[in-house]
């Protein structure tokens, strides 16, 4: 069980310890009496939408609240009291029992005021309920107690669990790239950087990492620049316009050569500005864009330019404030008037056919009540120009209240890699003349099925076929005109196919079908329709009429043996007893 770092939490509504922060109300014209107080204690505390219980100074759970007794689906708050200990498992993830580690944590609460770790919590039928918890001192009656309040994560982890699963799917590199980060004060000192600088780099500590900085770079950059001063450049830009972003050429201590993306963002603290850097190593991209540089030019890979906005919202629903990615985003001017025309950029209605100003505040309230959100939204230009986007939706603490952080990330260009990524599987799998499967795709597909059908071995068959005396065609008319008619016979034999059935171009003149849960006599009727289809097609090549015939062999997956080949060959025999009995009919082993 991991301790985690304290932050800001909301006070106790039932008083405040030494080392609680109070909020000094304004003095009420009277004084409640105690039966009264207690009773407002008892409304505050079932109306707070954290789960939370009481503990007296003997380690015992005395109260909870209504919120408990939903988050663990109880019949009431004494059932809640009387099996709080069965509402963990035994032990914890770290190995130690869940008894021990509580009265271990509620002690430190006594001593310390606070204290703040994950729980592996379970519901009566043994569901597990993953939290965080935070358990602050309180003095209540001249005794201290121990307020716990916990925060169900299991939305958090599934949507942590959601997010892997699509990283693991679409094997998107950005995704799981880390990114370190280190930041600058108005002195241009580097002043500090996360553990993720230490482990890009491979040194033993962030001190290391400060100390050497400037030796993580070459002495000259790609293009011929000292990279001292250039460093030192982006800094002063980031500082006076906010943001700076370039590539840059890094490198681990014994040379090694890192390309990177640096993103400089300057952002306000009590004392002034600092300048935060974050570095996104490029050399897995690099390495793919030297080994798919043809694909990548035509899909247009976006990711490392890809820019989030960001706004924020207060209790009342009012958009407070915006960073510059936001502006830019929309190709506005300032950020007055991103925040006077906000609703201007969404349509009046989203895709879903709801007012964007309903779902907006629909979508906000969720975040002030659960502490993040997220889903897909369609923005707009204020000249109207569509932006899908994904909006995230987190709920921090802003001095003494909540106020809401917007985070949207434009998927335009993502949306049309999607499309042109389509498109080119399509190119891979299909014959460019006649727009069938061409036999690649087929004799991977197929073969598939034909593993697939093992357990229905009469419910699948294959159909061969080609077309007769087309030589003859090639040589009188040209090869044009037998690419026409090839065009046209494919045509006109996807038109009799059913929705399963597989068509592929096998080579030269003929084709090949899987037709998948077809009997042998369907199958038969089907190769007869196809037959029937082209023989009384007309086609028509530089204002002459033509007209071909096919001959089809047909065989069925009980006849066929263990192998995909031996299927193919059974029709091929079909077909060739086809060709031998006159053409311009079906043959069938089966």
């Amino acid at each position: 069980m991991r301790q985690r770092p304290e932050e800001d939490h909301p006070e106790s509504l039932l008083g405040s310890g030494p080392d609680v922060a109070t909020v000094v109300a304004p003095e009420p014209v009277q004084a409640p009496s105690e039966v009264e107080a207690d009773e407002l204690q008892r409304i505050m505390l079932d109306a707070i939408p954290l789960c939370c219980n009481l503990w007296d100074e003997h380690h015992a759970n005395i109260d909870c609240n209504e919120a408990a007794v939903i988050l663990f689906e109880l019949k009431n708050k004494q059932e809640y009291l009387d099996r709080f200990f069965e509402l963990s498992p035994r032990f914890q993830p770290s190995g130690r029992t869940s008894e021990e580690m509580a009265h271990e944590y509620i002690t430190q609460a006594f001593e310390k005021g606070r204290a703040q770790f994950d729980w592996m919590h379970q519901k009566l039928n043994g569901d597990p309920v993953p939290s965080e918890i935070t358990l602050i001192r309180v003095e209540r009656k001249g005794h201290y107690i121990v307020a716990g309040y916990t925060r169900d994560l299991r939305e958090i982890k599934a949507s942590q669990e959601k997010k892997r699963e699509a990283d693991e799917r679409t094997q998107i590199m950005l995704d799981a790239t880390p990114l370190c980060c280190n930041f600058w004060d108005e002195n241009l000192q580097n002043v500090d950087c996360n553990q993720e600088a230490v482990n890009l780099f491979q040194l033993k500590n962030k001190q290391e990492y400060l100390d050497h900085f400037f030796e993580l770079s070459p002495k000259y950059q790609p293009n011929g620049r000292l990279s001292s001063e250039m460093a030192y450049e982006n800094i002063h830009r980031a500082f006076n316009e906010g943001r700076a972003q370039f590539e840059w050429m890094h490198q681990k201590l014994n040379g090694e050569p890192i390309p990177a993306e640096i993103t400089l963002v300057r952002v306000k603290r009590e004392t002034g500005h600092v300048v935060a850097g974050y570095t996104r190593d490029l050399r897995e991209l690099k390495q793919m864009h030297a080994a798919t540089q043809e694909a990548n030019e035509r899909i247009q890979i976006m990711l490392d330019a890809t820019p989030l906005c960001c706004n924020f919202w207060d209790e009342n629903h009012q958009n407070i404030d915006c960073n510059q990615e936001a502006m830019n985003l929309f190709d506005l001017k300032n950020k007055q008037e991103y925040l006077d025309r906000f609703f201007d950029l969404s349509p009046k209605y989203q895709p879903v056919g709801r007012l964007s100003v309903d779902m907006a505040s629909e979508y906000i309230d969720q975040a002030f009540r659960n502490g993040r959100v997220r889903f897909e939204w369609m923005h707009q230009k204020l000249s109207g120009e569509p932006i899908p986007a994904e909006i995230t939706l987190v709920r921090v603490k802003r001095r003494d209240k909540y106020i809401v952080v917007g985070y949207t990330r434009d998927l335009r260009e993502l949306k049309d890699t999607v499309s042109l990524l389509n498109k080119l599987e399509k190119l891979a799998f299909t014959d460019n003349l006649t727009g069938a499967f061409n036999r690649h795709y087929f004799m991977d597909h197929a073969a598939k099925a034909f593993m697939k059908d093992e357990g229905c071995r009469d419910d699948a068959s294959i159909i061969l076929f080609d077309i007769d005396h087309f030589k003859v065609i090639n040589d009188t008319w040209g090869h044009s005109a037998g690419d026409a008619i090839l065009r046209g016979v494919a045509q006109r034999v996807q038109g009799v196919l059913r929705g399963d059935d597989l068509l592929a171009r096998y080579g030269g003149e003929e084709f090949i079908i899987y037709a998948s849960k077809a009997s042998l006599d369907a199958s038969l009727r089907l190769a007869e329709r196809i037959r029937k289809a082209v023989a009384n097609a007309r086609f028509t090549y530089g204002g002459n009429e033509l007209r071909v015939t096919i001959s089809l062999g047909v065989a069925a997956r009980a006849k066929a043996n263990a192998s995909f080949e031996s299927f193919i060959n059974l029709a091929d025999g079909a077909l060739y007893r086809a060709k031998r009995n006159g053409r311009n009919r079906v043959e069938f082993e089966g």
